[in-house]
Order: structure tokens, then C-alpha cells, then sequence
């Protein structure tokens, strides 16, 4: 079952690259949430109820409903722009898929050297800093104020992804990756908040009856 939830965030990856609105940024944020959810519970059910219950309600609770709801509430109403990065459509999901296999491919070169489940450990690694690098990829490859927002957000899942393969032997390694994610992604969708107001205020349709032919 933890496979099948890897490959999924993978695809979900690969699938944020193709995205040109967004508005569906949210979704597969909430999804990516969901998948997470499920693999905190099979990967540390064995850990103390407490913690167990701490990291289960972070990753149902604040990333798949919490942080999707509130991006969508502060976009409701507003121009929600297409992708307008240099790189679109089929191109950027090769390049994610190149990012993936490289990932994959680091990961299997240094297999040799991880000595518990070291198998269990490489997928963790693959899907974990795939989603850091593609994270990177969509902040590069866009200009818009909401997307670098969700970057930084798969940025945070990738971390959330390491934390988890050392889950089952540090829990309170996860709790305080945990506490961190939760308080820097307050402090940044904050900000990103007031700038987003900002910017949507400049972003007055009514100055278009002022162009000419």
C-alpha cells in the first residue's frame, strides 16, 4: 500500500507540471495531502497513539483541507491566471519526468550504503526530493504570486516525505518537522497574503477601456 501511495504522489508530481490554471493547484495540493495522510498512518502506526494522532490531523487536517480551503478562499473572485512561464505544457512534464528518474537513479546509486529496508528508503528518497526539485522547477518556471506559493508548499511535502522514512525510529524527529511546517507555512502564506492584495488591486480590468488600437 505505501507503494501505491509513492507512485501516486509521483504521478501527482508529473500531473502539477501540466497544470496551466491555478485554481487546480488546489486540488492536487488536497490530494497530495490525502496521500500523505495515508502514508504517515501505514508508515508510523506503530509509533506511540499520541504522535500518531498529532501527525495524522497535521496532514488531514492543515494539508489537505486547511491550506487548499484557504488558498482558494483568498483567490475566490480574482483573475486566476494561466501558466505563463517560458516552458508549458508537454515540455514541462518531460522535464519533470527527467527530474523524476534522476531522482530515482541517485537514489538506486546509493543503495548499497543505506543498511535498513533499503528498498522502503529509495522510494521515500525518489518521491521525497522530487518533489523538492519540482517544487524548484515550478517556481522557476512561473511568475505568478500564487504558484510560487504552492512550489514552496510541495517544497514542504518533499521535507514532510523525508521526515516520514526516519518516522518510525525518531517520532518526535516528525513532530517537530511538523511544528515547523506548520509555523513557517502560516508565517509565509501570510505574507503572501498581503502581497496578493496588493496585487489584485493593481489588477484593475477597467484601466483596458484606456487602450487604443
Amino acid at each position: 500500500m505505501i507503494n501505491f501511495l509513492i507512485v501516486l504522489f509521483i504521478i501527482s508530481l508529473i500531473y502539477l507540471a501540466k497544470v496551466e490554471m491555478v485554481k487546480s493547484y488546489f486540488t492536487l495540493l488536497a490530494l497530495q495531502g490525502i496521500l500523505l495522510f495515508g502514508l504517515a498512518y501505514f508508515e508510523l502506526k506503530e509509533i506511540d497513539l499520541i504522535h500518531l494522532i498529532f501527525i495524522l490531523l497535521e496532514t488531514l487536517v492543515f494539508k489537505a483541507i486547511f491550506v487548499p480551503l484557504f488558498l482558494q478562499r483568498i483567490t475566490k473572485n480574482r483573475n486566476h491566471r494561466h501558466h505563463n512561464g517560458p516552458m508549458k505544457g508537454y515540455y514541462s512534464v518531460f522535464i519533470t519526468a527527467l527530474i523524476v528518474i534522476g531522482c530515482f537513479m541517485i537514489s538506486y546509486a546509493i543503495h548499497d550504503e543505506l543498511t535498513i529496508d533499503a528498498d522502503h528508503q529509495v522510494k521515500y528518497f525518489t518521491a521525497a526530493i522530487s518533489s523538492i526539485l519540482v517544487g524548484l522547477f515550478i517556481a522557476i518556471n512561473n511568475r505568478d504570486l500564487v504558484t510560487h506559493l504552492i512550489s514552496y508548499l510541495v517544497i514542504e511535502n518533499g521535507i514532510f516525505l523525508l521526515s516520514l522514512a526516519l518516522g518510525a525510529e525518531m517520532p518526535m524527529f516528525v513532530n517537530s518537522a511538523i511544528l515547523l511546517d506548520i509555523f513557517t507555512s502560516v508565517l509565509i502564506m501570510g505574507i503572501f497574503f498581503n502581497k496578493m492584495k496588493d496585487y489584485f488591486q493593481n489588477a484593475d480590468t477597467g484601466q483596458l477601456s484606456q487602450l487604443k488600437d
